[in-house]
């Protein structure tokens, strides 16, 4: 969510200091997000694969940040009222799957969490059927 408004704000940002605060808010939200990512899929694997779930995740996450600094080269280049419109609607889509992301991650959640279902409930429940 955070991620959504720092976008939306950097599309609609009036001056040079509001711009830079809302992309610093989106590095925040990166960083926040990458670290967040990296610690479900530690929560979610057997411990003799974690090496291996780390490794791709980072991966994955790094890879996605190379490509966001490469693509906002060209938004940071815009000249002309046009291309800079363009950009600006780039920026609230961007925003906006952010946001769709957040709602389907917390939609998943809430649909999908059990009491008792947890990995600490499964190696209980394991051990208790020994």
């Amino acid at each position: 969510v955070l991620g959504a408004v720092a976008l939306v704000g950097a599309a609609t940002a009036p001056t040079l200091p509001v711009f830079l605060v809302a992309v610093t808010g989106c590095g925040a939200a990166l960083g926040v997000a990458g670290a967040l990512t990296l610690i479900a899929t530690q929560a979610v694997v057997r411990p003799e694969r974690a090496g291996e779930a780390s490794g791709v995740t980072k991966t994955v996450i790094t890879t996605a940040a190379g490509l966001g600094v490469a693509l906002s080269g060209p938004a940071a280049d815009a000249h002309g009222a046009a291309t800079a419109t363009a950009v600006d609607a780039a920026l609230v889509a961007a925003g906006g799957c952010c946001l769709a992301g957040a709602a389907l991650l917390v939609i998943t959640l809430l649909t999908r969490i059990r009491p008792g279902c947890g990995p600490r409930a499964r190696r209980r429940h394991a051990f208790l059927q020994k």
